[in-house]
């Protein structure tokens, strides 16, 4: 499985109801329309806070809400990285780029886009103590043979 995950901030003159909105009636329609064929899943998740700044164990130390820097993590999940080049391609062709490139400049600043490709490691929710710090004959966790450097 390969996924890729992008930061998207909206233009200053765009308030993030705004952004919301087009990109789901616009930008995510146009995804969905000519490339969702080739995800596994298509996720959208909006924010306008984070919580950071501090350790968040200790009182005082400055964690908690901030404004978000970013409005938007997109998360694309597909089969492969094979299937990611496909995305690409098609959204490159000469009648689905300037489509993309026109939305994206109504609303995007595109100079705070950041995107992190990832190969998934996924073990679901059901736990498994094999290979892990409760990996020992009590159930108890151990640390002693991991590497950290």
């Amino acid at each position: 499985m390969f996924r890729i995950m992008f930061l998207l901030k909206r233009k200053p003159h765009v308030t993030h109801a705004q952004f919301r909105a087009h990109f789901e009636r616009s930008h995510a329609a146009m995804a969905i329309k000519f490339c969702g064929h080739l995800f596994t899943q298509y996720q959208r998740h909006y924010s306008e806070e984070v919580w950071h700044g501090g350790d968040s164990r200790a009182v005082d130390s400055g964690f908690g809400p901030k404004p978000a820097p970013w409005d938007l993590l997109s998360v694309w999940t597909l089969p492969s990285e094979e299937h990611y080049n496909e995305v690409i391609r098609l959204m490159l062709t000469p009648e689905l780029d300037p489509l993309f490139h026109a939305d994206e400049d109504r609303f995007i600043d595109r100079a705070a886009t950041v995107m992190i490709p990832c190969t998934v490691f996924d073990t679901g929710v059901a736990f498994n103590p094999k290979g892990t710090v409760f990996d020992t004959p009590t159930g108890e966790p151990s640390w002693e043979n991991c590497d950290l450097g």
